[in-house]
């Protein structure tokens, strides 16, 4: 990477992402994958965790080890704003269960922890993944495994008409980072 390349942190709810991408007030965001949208590069995954489902701390299901996909057709699952790409949506909170099952769609929330709290306050499940359990403990919500869904992704996003040299020379420099086996102790 250029050596006179800034790089500036900004914290963002994710429906602020693609407005802030598109607009230019950042040039490239880490967020999930995926983001399927013509004006939007997906840049490698970076990223790739367990996926668990958070669900109330009086729930059924926190009493398990783990949860399937298809026990999602028994529950209702929170959505993420209808201004997310629909590939999101859909990946977070699934119409049908991979039997075809239907799922049953509860209300929507705007930042990550409103959905936490419409979890703990009961209206409904929602797809995380694992390091939520570490940074977003909650007395009102548990986060019960998934034993065989795919995983959450993470990685760069970047607009289409945006794919600088610098954009790609620092996806390139994550991606390696990434890659790079951790040193001996």
């Amino acid at each position: 990477m250029r050596s006179d390349c800034q790089v500036q942190i900004k914290e963002a709810h994710l429906p602020e992402v693609l407005p802030w991408l598109r607009s230019g007030e950042v040039d490239m965001a880490l967020t999930c994958h995926p983001m399927h949208k013509e004006d939007i590069v997906m840049g490698p995954v970076l990223v790739r965790e367990a996926r668990m489902l958070a669900v109330p701390t009086g729930h059924p299901f926190a009493r398990r080890a783990t949860v399937s996909v298809e026990d999602l057709a028994r529950v209702t699952v929170l959505q993420m704003p209808e201004t997310l790409p629909e590939s999101l949506r859909e990946d977070r909170a699934p119409r049908r269960t991979p039997m075809g099952r239907p799922i049953a769609l509860g209300p929507s929330a705007m930042t990550f922890n409103e959905t936490l709290t419409l979890v703990g306050a009961g209206e409904g499940v929602f797809a995380v993944g694992a390091h939520t359990r570490r940074y977003f403990a909650r007395p009102d919500v548990v986060y019960v495994p998934f034993e065989d869904a795919a995983p959450v992704d993470w990685g760069l996003v970047w607009p289409a008409d945006g794919a600088t040299a610098r954009v790609r020379a620092f996806s390139e420099t994550a991606l390696n980072l990434v890659q790079e086996p951790a040193p001996n102790p």
